[in-house]
């Protein structure tokens, strides 16, 4: 499935409140605000993600792990959601490591 990126987004810290603006939205006003925010570094990898106030939200976390040629390789897994065009929810669910990118896509 291919999706195309439509729209801009541009963050802006206005008093100590984050407010993101996706462009074009058809109605110029609308602000989003971010609900929630984290950025976790751990012992072996970290843990971000984020969520607006329209239901979109993003998370990944990784870490490394030593293959067996005793080299290393890191290891992603996330997902994030957005509504698309169509209105049809979507949430994408993904890990990515030595063997490539893999996603699974589900509409709701």
């Amino acid at each position: 499935m291919h999706i195309a990126l439509r729209s801009l987004v541009i963050v802006a810290i206005l008093g100590g409140e984050i407010v993101v603006q996706g462009v074009p939205t058809g109605d110029s006003s609308a602000q989003l605000k971010v609900v929630e925010q984290y950025n976790n570094l751990k012992d072996n990898g970290y843990e971000w993600g984020y969520e607006l106030s329209d239901g979109r939200y993003a998370t990944q976390d990784g870490y490394t792990k030593e293959l067996p040629d005793g080299s290393e390789a890191l290891v992603m897994k996330g997902s994030y959601s957005y509504v698309g065009p169509d209105g049809v929810k979507y949430t994408v669910e993904y890990y990515a490591d030595e063997t490539g990118y893999h996603p699974t896509i589900i509409g709701e």
